[in-house]
C-alpha cells in the first residue's frame, strides 16, 4: 500500500498508512497527528479502557462525511486483542 509504514507497539508491529489524510478539515487535523496524540496519552488513556466494551465509530472520509459503526473485529487485529459477546 502506498504511504504505508510500522509502528511498533509493544514490541508488535502496526502496519499505518495515509498519514498525512486530513481527519479534522476546521483544524487540518491529520491521522498522522491523531495517532501521535493517541500515543502520547496511551499511558492515562488505557487504564481507564482496560476490561470495558468499545464499539469503533468509523469515518473513512474524515469527521464531515459519512461513517459507520464498526461490529466485528477485524481479523488483522484478533492476535492482540481479546474479544468477548456482548450478548
Amino acid at each position: 500500500m502506498a504511504g504505508e509504514t510500522q509502528l511498533e507497539v509493544d514490541g508488535v508491529g502496526v502496519n499505518v498508512s495515509n498519514l498525512s489524510k486530513v481527519f479534522y478539515p476546521k483544524t487540518g487535523f491529520t491521522k498522522g497527528q491523531m495517532i501521535d496524540y493517541y500515543i502520547r496519552v496511551s499511558k492515562y488513556l488505557l487504564p481507564h479502557l482496560r476490561n470495558r466494551p468499545i464499539t469503533l465509530k468509523r469515518y473513512p472520509n474524515g469527521v464531515e462525511g459519512l461513517f459507520f459503526y464498526e461490529k466485528q473485529c477485524p481479523s488483522r487485529d484478533r492476535k492482540s486483542t481479546r474479544l468477548n459477546s456482548s450478548h
